[in-house]
């Protein structure tokens, strides 16, 4: 049986599907024992289509688990009323619901928990289903 560290979690909304490599994935026709970092390029999620940047590992560095963990402090997160008072508001896509949350930040794309949805490079995409930045709305 694969560790936690080893599985990694589907973050879009609604989905959750957990990549296991004891088990692969018969439907993307990846066999057992491919790590997820090992996933060829353009694989997807077999339930939603999300790419591997909506995927975090279950426990360990990255995880959805140990973030939730952690005080706002430490994190360098600012809390929601400062975020909303500093311009700091959430956008979701459009196209697939996504939501940013720049207290949050984007890990799996190098953006940093406080980073408001503006300052984001001008070439952002969606990591769920990579529709660029002109297509978010403020939530």
């Amino acid at each position: 049986m694969s560790l936690p560290e080893e599985m990694h979690q589907c973050q879009t909304m609604n989905c959750g599907y957990i990549y296991d490599p004891d088990r692969g994935d018969r439907k993307g026709k990846i066999k057992k024992g491919i790590q997820f970092g090992d996933l060829p390029e353009g694989w997807k999620c077999p339930v939603c289509g999300a790419t591997v940047k909506a995927f975090r590992p279950l426990a360990g560095p990255g995880s959805a688990h140990e973030e939730n963990a952690k005080p706002p402090a430490e994190t360098g997160a600012k809390n929601v009323e400062e975020g909303a008072e500093a311009g700091m508001e959430k956008y979701t896509c459009d196209i697939c619901g996504f939501e940013y949350n720049p207290v949050e930040g984007d890990e799996a794309a190098g953006i940093a928990p406080g980073t408001a949805f503006d300052d984001l490079p001008d070439d952002y995409e969606c990591p769920v289903c990579g529709a660029g930045k002109e297509e978010f709305s403020v939530s």
